[in-house]
């Protein structure tokens, strides 16, 4: 399938030959998200915003695809200065190919990152962008319930939220409150066999591969995935969906 869209990377830490891998692969379009594991200070998070705006752009444009950035203050990284980037937010929505913020979200799920979560979410609302979601490995669904406690305290929009590396645990949270999920393809995670058989369930999402280094994963993970429902005869209309047209529709690209 061409055209398809990896709606959840993180362009800063995908080498250049994973950018030509996907371009061959099909993939046209992929949503670059904010990390910056350990960050300390908010210049540090203002360089890493910085280099997916010019190095991660062009990366993308010498290999045809189009990159789209959400920007913001993941949990795992979050500088003692923070106040400072929520601050600055509103002033990178007016650069070209900034589309919302990401990947923010609870990982612990402690005070200091539901208050940053918080405060970024009022920005998102205010401005009316969207939001892509961090969800952890553990405790999954009491912090996906606590932070759509606080986008509800906040009036953030649900259909604005992507709300992310969902799985059978936490679908219907997502979907009861109206955001859409983020399906991270990964073997610790949401599998395409899994997905394959609970495609209903999932068929309002957006497939991403959360590609980095800083863990095992694949930056072909959707056209895999792609491939793999067209071979076993999943519906080509909620394939062309999950794989573009409702990460199309979500971001406005």
């Amino acid at each position: 399938m061409e055209g398809t869209v990896d709606s959840h990377t993180h362009v800063s830490l995908l080498p250049f030959e994973g950018l030509e891998s996907m371009a061959l692969a099909g993939v046209r379009k992929i949503i670059g998200c904010s990390i910056f594991f350990g960050a300390k200070h908010a210049e540090t998070l203002f360089d890493h915003f910085q280099q997916m705006l010019t190095l991660s752009m062009s990366n993308a444009a010498k290999n045809g695809i189009k990159l789209f950035l959400a920007v913001g203050i993941h949990p795992m990284g979050t500088p003692e200065d923070w106040p400072r980037v929520v601050d600055a937010l509103p002033s990178y929505l007016k650069m070209s190919g900034v589309i919302g913020f990401g990947e923010i979200g609870l990982h612990e799920g402690n005070k200091r990152e539901q208050e940053v979560l918080r405060e970024q979410l009022k920005v998102a609302r205010e401005y009316g962008v969207p939001v892509i979601i961090h969800t952890p490995p553990q405790q999954r669904v009491e912090i996906t319930e606590k932070t759509i406690e606080i986008a509800a305290a906040v009036g953030m929009e649900p259909g604005k939220m992507i709300i992310d590396h969902a799985n059978l645990d936490i679908v219907d949270l997502i979907e009861d409150f109206g955001a859409i999920p983020g399906l991270t393809i990964r073997q610790e995670g949401l599998t395409p066999h899994l997905l394959l058989n609970h495609l209903e369930r999932f068929q309002r999402g957006v497939l991403n591969s959360d590609y980095s280094n800083l863990k095992p994963n694949d930056p072909l993970s959707v056209p895999k995935t792609v491939r793999y429902l067209e071979l076993n005869g999943a519906p080509p209309e909620i394939i062309a969906r999950i794989a573009r047209y409702n990460a199309e529709e979500f971001f406005g690209i």
